[in-house]
């Protein structure tokens, strides 16, 4: 059995994707649950500090941030 090198590579490559999307949607979810959340506004707080608000985009915006200072720490040898 032949395997095409590149349907191979294309596999992984959405496998790996595919889990970094689930990984993004559950730290979502933590940060979520580790918030409060306000029915009358629609924004989730911070429990220590209730001036701290976030909404769906500011969650995902964090998440991602978090994501890439993660990636940037673990590859930074790559760099140089």
């Amino acid at each position: 059995m032949v395997i095409d090198v590149a349907l191979s590579r294309e596999i992984e490559y959405n496998y790996v994707m595919d889990k970094l999307k689930e990984l993004g949607l559950q730290m979502e979810q933590q940060m979520k649950d580790s918030l409060g959340y306000d029915e009358k506004t629609g924004f989730w707080y911070d429990k220590e500090d209730e001036e701290v608000t976030f909404n769906e985009e500011g969650i995902r915006l964090s998440v991602y941030e978090d994501l890439k200072d993660t990636l940037n720490y673990l590859y930074s040898e790559c760099a140089y």
